[in-house]
């Protein structure tokens, strides 16, 4: 599987108090094609999304800082809007939850981003006239999703970098004619990516 991160900044706030903190996001924005790097974008189409039987809420993507997931108490509420799929999730008392909840209030909080797994037939690649390839989601599971304190920096690691060549490549490489739906090989036949999106919070 091949790790993504792309960014969608927003301008991030914290309101409330009391023990019903919750930070909610935009996480997944439909039917809008972002250029995640040169020569390459990316869109995912509305209705793409469905759900794991469990989806977890993480601060920085950490699984040592769950925030909460679809089964816990309380839980966290994932919803279709026509935009694309938001999420609320409480946030627990603890020193990370405390930490985000200054972060929010600070607008030190960038984003938010997802985790999810494309199944065999879930996308259609092309490229045009210009050599840009083009992605279009057309089926995704969501897994996990939540905010992040500086996407930017999450998304422009040498790791993500290097997946990102080498997802290109082997675009390119299987890409038979312009225009033509494609696949690019994966021995799991499955993706697994973080995309990031519009964060707001309200505490």
């Amino acid at each position: 599987m091949k790790l993504e991160r792309a960014v969608i900044r927003a301008e991030v706030r914290a309101a409330g108090e009391g023990e019903g903190l919750r930070v909610v996001g935009l996480g997944v924005v439909y039917d809008k094609w972002e250029e995640l790097w040169p020569g390459y974008r990316e869109r995912i189409l509305r209705g793409a999304v469905k759900l794991a039987p469990e989806v977890k809420s993480y601060f920085n993507h950490d699984p040592n800082m769950v925030l909460s997931t679809t089964a816990s108490d309380p839980p966290l509420v994932v919803r279709e809007t026509d935009q694309g799929y938001e999420y609320d999730s409480p946030i627990p008392p603890t020193s990370y939850g405390r930490d985000l909840i200054v972060n929010l209030q600070r607008r030190n909080v960038k984003g938010s981003s997802f985790t999810f797994i494309v199944p065999q037939g879930g996308d259609r690649w092309w490229e045009d006239e210009n050599g840009v390839v083009h992605r279009e989601i057309r089926e995704l599971i969501l897994y996990e999703i939540g905010p992040v304190t500086d996407p930017a920096f999450v998304s422009t690691t040498a790791a993500i970098r290097s997946s990102r060549e080498a997802l290109l490549q082997e675009g390119r490489a299987a890409l038979v004619e312009p225009e033509k739906p494609l696949r690019i090989p994966d021995p799991e036949d499955v993706r697994r990516l973080v995309r990031h999106g519009e964060l707001r919070a309200t505490l």
